[in-house]
């Protein structure tokens, strides 16, 4: 179970003042959807399910993921998107000159769209970002794009060099005496169902279940097909781990949607919790989640988390 990904961070400077929300990831996705559909887009007032084009429009690929069956017949109602955002941290009030940086996780596909997704965000800090960008706020210059610390892109020659082979995302195999401890950072919110409810606690079953649909759904788009896992007997098993402290709370966060005309919400866990128990055989499917974002709306940047494993102080 191998897919392609590759993480590019984009650096910007501000040409001009910029008033912007506290969090950045929708507002980054909506720019950036809209500068690629204007900069690839050949049919610009033809809807993308219906065209002609689809197949091998670079904007309906990655933003307008389509309807397909799985390896076991089933309609899937949308392909997952094939990058995540990872919005970095800035106030919401920058000054010409002050700096940028965002990052693009890309998956499969997607990682040979790097040019235009970088023509993309030349485009978007021209037509600039946040509140105000109609009267001129908000423009920035891209200056670099890096990968794995290599400068891939620089605004002084204007040219997009050769990028090292991407990697492989895949669940690795449980090796040696696993931890009996485990922290897991909750570092944007994570909004997840269950029973058509948002769920606001976070037992150890949840957390598993949550990456399991995750990793499911990518496998089964870009991978090799569904993981041949025993979800039902991972889920039991991970009932039997224990909550061991938690500063667990609920983030109220929102966004406006140009399509609905509304605030949406995008309010989720945040915080830290602590996991004992068995949790070796949960590793190599926390990590994978740690890699993606797992639960609702990753494509803003939602559901980062970062894992801590640890043995019992003590223990042998």
């Amino acid at each position: 179970m191998t897919i392609h990904m590759q993480t590019f961070t984009f650096h910007c400077r501000f040409t001009t003042d910029a008033r912007l929300p506290g969090y950045l990831g929708s507002t980054l996705r909506g720019a950036m959807g809209w500068s690629l559909k204007r900069t690839t887009c050949a049919l610009r007032r033809q809807q993308c399910a219906g065209c002609l084009l689809r197949q091998q429009c670079v904007y309906a690929w990655i933003f307008e993921t389509e309807q397909y069956r799985d390896t076991g017949g089933r309609t899937i109602n949308a392909r997952p998107h094939p990058f995540v955002l990872q919005p970095g941290g800035c106030r919401e009030n920058m000054q010409p000159g002050e700096s940028i940086s965002f990052s693009l996780l890309l998956l499969d596909r997607a990682v040979e769209m790097l040019p235009h997704l970088v023509y993309a965000v030349r485009i978007m800090g021209e037509s600039g970002i946040g509140s105000g960008r109609r009267q001129g706020l908000g423009r920035f210059a891209l200056q670099q794009v890096t990968t794995d610390g290599q400068t891939i892109y620089s605004a002084d020659t204007e040219t997009l060099a050769s990028c090292p082979e991407p990697s492989c995302i895949g669940l690795g195999k449980k090796t040696g005496c696993g931890p009996s401890l485990l922290k897991v950072y909750l570092l944007t919110p994570l909004r997840f169902k269950q029973g058509n409810r948002m769920k606001t606690d976070l037992p150890f079953h949840n957390l598993v279940r949550v990456c399991l649909r995750r990793i499911a759904a990518l496998e089964e788009a870009y991978g090799d097909g569904e993981p041949d896992l025993d979800y039902l007997g991972l889920v039991e098993q991970a009932r039997q781990v224990e909550v061991q402290d938690s500063s667990i709370r609920w983030q109220k966060l929102y966004r406006w949607s140009n399509r609905q005309r509304q605030n949406t919400s995008l309010s989720g866990l945040a915080g830290s919790i602590t996991y004992s128990g068995e949790l070796g055989e949960f590793l190599p499917i926390l990590r994978y989640g740690e890699q993606v974002n797992i639960g609702k709306q990753t494509v803003f940047g939602l559901g980062k988390i970062a894992i801590k494993p640890r043995k019992e102080e003590g223990a042998s």
